[in-house]
């Protein structure tokens, strides 16, 4: 007899998984060594390339996309062809690798440059929270770095329901580990009031922002991508007008091999909105922030890991 999976035991087992890989890759990091390691993952490349025909369907509809300007094609420096999908899902693993990296505590071989990232430390020194808005670009794993390094709290925005689990996985690996997960739930208001609480205690809250929420309750907007209209999710953006906080694009994306670079732009200042405006302001604040994912898209093109149609949103 066949089973159905719930959307939550998928989440359960994703999550599982995610965990048991990060110790996995953390393990032979340790054993064989960053060089060796990185030769480790092209066979792994190569399977997932001819066996995953959705990812490698998904990179190539992005990759197409990127390049209907003329700013993409030269960014790309090619055409949207096999070769470029695989050089794609390569720099996702290389990504990966550097988490594993990151979680395995092997700090000191990462190098990470700073563009924009003072304002974090002013706001640092002067007791005051944030609102970072992230995406599914780059290494946002790096922050667990950068809060131990500079000793930042961070806490961040996930939609598993397992809050408690990934909080004793950041403890198992780092007891002093400054970085904790928040369960959002779409019935409850719970989660509103602990990110207004981290705020308020002058912490960080991160939220990754590229992907439309799933469900017929979910707010979603549309902002133009790309060259495209694609749907992103509306809540972050509403909640940045009630949390009377400022509120940054946060990104870390890879300039070269162990060299990081973290990238922070102003979204908004603190301030709040009039419920009247709220909705308003809201849909601004999104095309700022896909206006400016665009940007670093056409910087970094094969960064940006939703390997999933994106414009179709077939999350």
């Amino acid at each position: 007899m066949a089973h159905t999976m719930s959307a939550g035991r998928w989440a359960d087992v994703a999550e599982i998984g995610t965990m048991q890989a990060l110790r996995f890759g953390a393990r032979l990091h340790r054993m064989v060594g960053r060089r060796f390691g990185l030769l480790l993952i092209w066979p792994a490349v190569l399977y997932f390339f001819l066996r995953d025909g959705r990812a490698r369907r998904a990179s190539r509809r992005y990759l197409e996309q990127l390049t209907t300007s003329p700013a993409g094609r030269a960014a790309l420096g090619g055409e949207p062809n096999a070769r470029a999908v695989l050089r794609h899902m390569h720099e996702f693993a290389v990504s990966l690798y550097d988490r594993f990296s990151i979680w395995s505590g092997a700090l000191e071989n990462m190098h990470v440059e700073h563009d924009g990232s003072g304002r974090i430390f002013e706001l640092v020194r002067s007791g005051r929270g944030a609102l970072l808005l992230g995406a599914h670009l780059g290494n946002i794993d790096m922050l667990w770095f950068l809060s131990r390094k500079y000793a930042l709290v961070v806490n961040v925005v996930v939609f598993f329901g397992n809050a408690e689990r990934i909080n004793a996985f950041f403890e198992s690996l780092s007891p002093d580990a400054k970085v904790r997960a928040i369960d959002i739930d779409p019935t409850s208001v719970r989660a509103a009031f602990e990110i207004r609480s981290c705020i308020q205690r002058g912490e960080f809250v991160v939220i990754l922002a590229d992907r439309a929420a799933p469900g017929k309750t979910a707010r979603n907007a549309e902002a133009p991508f790309l060259g495209r209209s694609a749907r992103f999710p509306l809540t972050p953006f509403q909640m940045a007008g009630v949390l009377d906080c400022p509120v940054l694009l946060t990104l870390c994306v890879r300039r070269g091999n162990a060299r990081y670079e973290t990238i922070l732009r102003p979204l908004a200042p603190a301030q709040r909105v009039p419920r009247s405006e709220q909705e308003q302001r809201a849909r601004a604040l999104l095309e700022r922030y896909a206006a400016l994912l665009e940007s670093t898209c056409l910087e970094h093109p094969l960064q940006w890991f939703n390997f999933y149609d994106f414009w179709e949103n077939d999350a």
